[in-house]
């Protein structure tokens, strides 16, 4: 994928309108929409304020692979689930691997972060998930 697909795909990922991303950087909408159909070259100067607008890095946008970054409300959710993972392994009185604890947190995050998929305005609740991790540390 080239760097102007990239521009684009990451600008609708972020949730901008062409108009709005161009005023962030102080360009106009044309020659925005130049640099993303490929009419026109990218300067550094500018990847690097798209990377910070898009919240990806800039080697994300020329390289075609764009990761976001994790929001606070990621982080905190990730937290909850490290805890509830801990309490029921604390409950058990075992004493996992490192790697069967990392294989718990993040199968129970995916799961988690299905959910919110499916309602934003989800709380955490660990009791949805003590019977899948029960099954995991018994």
């Amino acid at each position: 994928m080239d760097v102007h697909t990239t521009l684009k795909q990451a600008r609708e990922q972020a949730g901008l309108t062409l108009e709005k991303a161009a005023e962030c950087i102080g360009i106009s909408g044309a020659s925005f929409s130049r640099m993303e159909n490929g009419l026109s070259k990218v300067t550094t100067d500018r990847l690097e304020m798209l990377a910070a607008l898009y919240e990806v890095s800039a080697s994300a946008l020329v390289e075609g692979c764009i990761v976001t970054k994790p929001s606070t409300i990621d982080m905190d959710r990730l937290k909850l689930v490290v805890e509830a993972v801990q309490r029921v392994v604390n409950q058990h009185n075992v004493q996992p691997s490192p790697s069967k604890m990392a294989m718990a947190v993040s199968e129970l995050y995916r799961l988690e972060i299905n959910h919110i998929v499916n309602d934003a305005t989800a709380e955490f609740d660990p009791q949805r998930h003590v019977g899948i991790i029960n099954a995991m540390f018994s």
